[in-house]
């Protein structure tokens, strides 16, 4: 089975050569968006139109109750349920929240499904469950694909929803885990820009407080502020750092371009996937062999302003994933070195 990067490639490819300014000039109504547009993107995803052999279903029932005659645009069928559901637009439109709530009603009306899809044809909208609610869709998309501007990062995601690899479990739950984040964090600034009564009594309690009087929860209450918080923050962080690795973390993005690495390493045969690990420092990320620090292949040097890879002392800008595959042979060199 192909891997996400070789997809990635893949997709990339289909997409780009694709005749899009002739498709969109076609797409004048909502059913040449469907054929022109729409059908062919799920093509690219390997996703067969059919009713009898495709998993992709053009006008799937979606009545409910009293509510007959309701139909959404497209089900994906994964072991014969509609897991995915797809309401299509003209290409011309620009998509909106009551587009959304038309996907919603679909949605709610099928009880397998599992994520939506809003589209016009050039944008794709992906939804997930609402968490919170246990029912209908995220207010906000999870993910959003717009076939006019392909990007490194856009086709990354796009290839986790590759017919033939597709995990939609595995999807839903870092969607979800995203907006549970998102969730914890406004809850957190909310709480702290209004304290509530539970939080004042639980922070004099640590204050060796006996009993709250609405003199001192007054006084607590103004003491809640910005300069306050920024104080324990700058504790916390200390703490964190004496507790955990001398304040090193590795970012997600570290393990995502780690993950690129193996991967590229792991297609020569004469390197053994499982003695590829690495090293988390302050300030870089070497990806090693054998747990063995003087066997590194490289260095990644990550943070919000730079991608940069270094191999034998030659450092590289690594902006996207081409741009280190096109250092495949370097790595590969490298390793086979340490071997």
């Amino acid at each position: 089975m192909a891997n996400l990067q070789q997809i990635s490639k893949e997709l990339k490819k289909s997409l780009s050569s694709f005749d899009l300014a002739k498709a969109i000039n076609s797409s004048d109504n909502e059913a040449k968006t469907r054929m022109y547009l729409v059908e062919p993107f799920f093509e690219i995803l390997r996703f067969n139109r059919g009713f009898d052999n495709g998993n992709l279903v053009p006008e799937y029932d979606a009545d409910f109750a009293n509510l007959k005659g309701k139909k959404v645009d497209y089900a994906i069928l994964f072991k014969g349920k509609p897991e995915i559901l797809i309401e299509v637009k003209k290409a011309s439109i620009k998509l909106t929240t009551k587009n959304t709530s038309q996907l919603n009603e679909y949605f709610n009306n099928i009880p397998e499904s599992k994520i939506g899809i809003l589209t016009n044809g050039l944008v794709y909208e992906f939804y997930c469950r609402n968490i919170v609610t246990g029912s209908s869709l995220h207010p906000t998309p999870f993910y959003t694909f717009n076939w006019e501007n392909i990007e490194g990062s856009q086709i990354d995601n796009l290839s986790e929803f590759y017919s033939l690899s597709i995990d939609v479990k595995s999807i839903i739950e870092k969607a979800q885990a995203s907006f549970f984040l998102e969730k914890f964090d406004d809850a957190i600034f909310k709480e702290l820009l209004n304290p509530s009564k539970e939080f004042i009594k639980a922070i004099f309690a640590h204050m060796d407080g006996n009993k709250l009087t609405e003199n001192i929860e007054k006084q607590i209450r103004q003491l809640i502020n910005s300069v306050s918080i920024k104080s324990a923050l700058d504790k916390l962080i200390i703490e964190e750092s004496n507790t955990h690795n001398s304040g090193i973390y590795t970012s997600e993005e570290e393990k995502r371009v780690f993950n690129i690495i193996k991967t590229i390493l792991a297609h020569h045969k004469q390197i053994d996937t499982n003695s590829i690990g690495y090293k988390d420092f302050k300030g870089k990320f070497s990806v090693i062999l054998q747990d063995n620090i003087k066997k590194k292949i490289c260095d990644l040097y990550i943070n919000q302003t730079s991608h940069k890879i270094e191999i034998d002392n030659e450092k590289f800008d690594i902006p996207d994933i081409d741009s280190i595959l096109k250092l495949k042979k370097k790595l590969i060199d490298k390793a086979i070195q340490l071997i």
